[in-house]
């Protein structure tokens, strides 16, 4: 987007630049003419008093006495009552259509100098050379001011591509850019409000499931137990207790209905299409914490089993985040991850402490540091409540040795 606007704020700027140029070079020959003629009538006010001098103190008004006066490119005309006219060509005037011409009148006497267009044609020369220069000097400066401008302002945009990519991954604590740009606020309101729905939609999962689970196996099992008991009577016909089987066989059945429906909701993606790898997911953990924190510790990632297995990064990431910031401030020693996906579940284990010593895993996917600075617990029950909202278990604490987090694999 950025290179996009600078190349328009370029392209309205060479439109500009070229236009006004144009103008300004169609009225540059008009601007040369009217001041070559003015110059020229100048010298033929001057060269008439001279004449007019001469005739006074009685010396002749011939071609040696007027020869200073004629500059190179130019034709001297005299014209006296009563006397012949003088004619005068400097040595390196060549007449032609576009000659510039000028005339004065002194006591009688009618001077006209008379300009070869070359002079005119090499003042123009001159003249475009500095209007070509500050046309690519505004162009340039165009670009300059372009390429800030179209910064400013497509940096909202490029924060809330982020923000709408962390959303897609699955993570709900984005944080859109502030801006007075009206799209980027309308944008922004959208994101927020699709991050609460989508906090909310997990939180309304989590309690369908347990309710679900709660409301409709608790009376299965007990009308199973009922029916069971049932069929131990001795004094049970024999068509009742058929019929009591079928109906034990049908609850089982149901039971084992359910079981699956609530193990395929709990199955679903968070974001449909989101899904990446445990390995991949450590690695990306890893790398970033990498690329923000500086040497003074390390931190290191290990895929124990199922790097294989897919799952929704967002949420993952979101609250690993919140986990290491306390762990890299709560401690000073070196922080391991260990990562290990199962069937239904993904197990996260932290360690962490001032002794140095961790046990290496089987190959390390990636390796960070982060640095040591007073214990706080800021983002502790940030990484609380997205376990709970997650249906997970969180186990230990950030500011001792270990904890355990244990996530569904959705």
């Amino acid at each position: 987007m950025r290179e996009r606007l600078t190349l328009a704020f370029v392209g309205l700027a060479l439109v500009i630049v070229v236009v006004a140029g144009l103008v300004r070079a169609m009225t540059l020959g008009d601007i040369v003419h009217a001041s070559e003629t003015e110059d020229l009538q100048q010298q033929a006010v001057m060269v008439g008093r001279v004449v007019d001098g001469l005739e006074q103190s009685g010396r002749p008004v011939d071609a040696d006495a007027l020869a200073g006066l004629v500059a190179p490119h130019v034709r001297l005309e005299v014209e006296r009552a009563g006397e012949p006219a003088l004619l005068l060509d400097g040595p390196d005037y060549v007449e032609g259509e576009a000659d510039v011409r000028a005339s004065s009148t002194v006591d009688g006497t009618t001077v006209t100098l008379v300009q070869d267009a070359t002079v005119a044609d090499d003042v123009m020369a001159r003249a475009r050379g500095p209007l070509l220069a500050l046309m690519i000097g505004l162009v340039v400066l165009a670009g300059v001011i372009g390429f800030a401008l179209a910064s400013a302002l497509s940096r909202p945009f490029r924060d809330l591509a982020e923000s709408a990519a962390a959303l897609g991954r699955g993570r709900f604590d984005i944080e859109p850019p502030r801006s007075r740009i009206p799209e980027v606020v309308s944008i922004s309101e959208s994101l927020r409000a699709s991050s609460q729905r989508l906090q909310k939609s997990l939180r309304r999962d989590r309690d369908f499931f347990h309710h679900a689970s709660h409301v409709l196996r608790t009376p299965l099992t007990g009308m199973r137990l009922e029916l069971e008991e049932l069929t131990l009577r001795p004094d049970l016909d024999d068509d009742v207790r058929r019929t009591t089987s079928r109906c034990l066989s049908d609850v089982e059945r149901l039971d084992c209905t359910i079981a699956e429906l609530l193990e395929f909701a709990r199955g679903r993606a968070l974001v449909e299409g989101a899904e990446v790898s445990l390995l991949a997911l450590g690695s990306q953990i890893a790398r970033r914490w990498r690329g923000v924190l500086p040497e003074s510790r390390e931190v290191k990632a290990f895929i124990d089993s199922g790097p294989d297995v897919l799952l929704t990064p967002g949420p993952v990431e979101q609250l690993l985040d919140s986990v290491l910031r306390d762990v890299t401030e709560a401690s000073n020693g070196p922080v391991v991850l260990r990562f290990a996906g199962k069937d239904e579940h993904v197990k996260v284990t932290v360690r962490s402490g001032s002794t140095g010593r961790f046990t290496p895993g089987p190959g390390p996917v990636a390796l960070a540091t982060a640095p040591t600075v007073p214990a706080v617990r800021a983002n502790a029950d940030a990484a609380r409540t997205i376990t709970e909202v997650l249906g997970g278990r969180y186990t230990g604490d950030a500011t001792v040795d270990q904890l355990e987090i244990l996530l569904p694999r959705r």
